[in-house]
């Protein structure tokens, strides 16, 4: 198997927390582990405690100054173009529409006639939104040699997008992973059941609806604790709604915290939900799967492909629906232990070390390709 030389480029990164930011840093360590030579290429986060990779794994942080959230300013851009016309590199893989660095690496590849693929880890959603996203994204999806979804919704998305081949392969989950707690939260249950959403607290997320259901699973289960795990814009707002209907009692916000708490929190919680309704894959339920926690999470979107309704877990159409399966696994522990007992096995799908080499056997033909092109 030839060894590349791979430049993954993100502004989503380490020591921000997030999917992408995990899924990146894994592949990264399995290349590592195959025997190839990996730079990860990425913003530096000031502001954030910083994180150190493994020693065999070169991170660059660009020099930039941070102009928003989401954009550096124009010597960031123009670093990237050096390094990537200078480093040598095999193969350029970004990660995300919706990271800048990502797209203009699409963009600074072609010119400079390096094989480049990019990840799509998201889906447009189903609003008014969607049409100039989905233009954007035709424009940019010229570029990329080959695209890679992580679900059977952010495929079928992007194949409207573009014409450039369209490979499906999903994230994967460390089964392995540690149950220590870098940041510990308390959490004193006293036999009461939990159930557990780890998501960013935006509305995109649709975090504000587990707020909405709460009132009629309390009136059923006055015990009932909601463990809300992560950080964003609504998490504020959130926090009050309850503090106004009096159910402070039965919801704790941990806001955000490390990867290593989140497996401690689930490995102490009943039921996880996954309330968004657009979520191109997923993580958090493989999470849950590997912590042995059972799942409801919204249909039509990148979950399908990891849930199988009512043996691995639970789809839903609607808040109601939702409250229904809570109930359920409520009542019934050990409808609890036979789901995530089911859900623990498909986790051998999920494996980083094969999601790895499926990515390398992308690269492979985008080469080989490539090199019958020029030839």
């Amino acid at each position: 198997m030839k060894k590349f030389k791979i430049a993954l480029v993100s502004d989503w990164y380490y020591p921000k927390i997030g999917g992408i930011e995990y899924a990146i840093d894994s592949l990264a360590r399995n290349f590592i582990a195959l025997g190839h030579e990996v730079h990860i290429i990425t913003r530096g986060y000031d502001k954030l405690q910083p994180f150190t990779p493994v020693k065999e794994l070169t991170v660059i942080r660009l020099k930039g100054k941070e102009l928003t959230e989401r954009f550096l300013s124009i010597g960031a851009y123009k670093e990237l173009y050096d390094i990537l016309k200078h480093g040598e590199y095999d193969m350029v893989h970004a990660h995300g529409l919706d990271s800048p660095l990502a797209i203009s690496s699409l963009l600074i590849s072609h010119i400079i006639d390096i094989p480049v693929v990019i990840t799509n880890h998201s889906l447009a959603g189903k609003g008014l939104i969607r049409i100039p996203l989905h233009l954007l994204g035709k424009f940019f999806l010229r570029y990329p040699d080959a695209i890679i979804a992580v679900s059977s919704a952010v495929a079928k998305e992007t194949r409207i997008m573009s014409n450039r081949p369209v490979y499906l392969i999903p994230n994967g989950v460390d089964i392995l992973a540690s149950d220590g707690a870098d940041t510990p939260v308390v959490l004193e249950k006293g036999g009461r059941t939990s159930v557990i959403i780890v998501s960013r607290m935006t509305k995109k997320k649709g975090v504000d609806s587990i707020v909405e259901i709460a009132p009629s699973l309390i009136k059923e289960h006055s015990d009932v604790l909601f463990l809300m795990v992560g950080d964003g814009p609504l998490k504020d707002k959130l926090e009050k709604r309850v503090k106004k209907q009096n159910m402070e009692q039965n919801f704790i916000f941990t806001g955000e915290v490390p990867r290593k708490t989140v497996f401690y929190l689930l490995g102490r919680s009943d039921i996880s939900v996954m309330p968004s309704k657009n979520e191109a894959f997923g993580i958090a339920v493989l999470e849950a799967f590997a912590k042995m926690v059972p799942v409801i999470a919204r249909n039509n979107s990148g979950t399908s492909d990891i849930i199988a309704h009512e043996k691995t877990g639970f789809l839903v159409k609607n808040n109601k629906e939702m409250v229904t399966y809570i109930m359920k696994l409520i009542d019934e522990p050990e409808l609890r232990k036979k789901i995530s007992y089911n859900a623990h096995e498909e986790l051998k799908r999920y494996e980083w070390p094969d999601i790895a080499r499926k990515v390398i056997d992308v690269y492979t033909q985008v080469v080989h390709e490539k090199n019958r092109y020029h030839n």
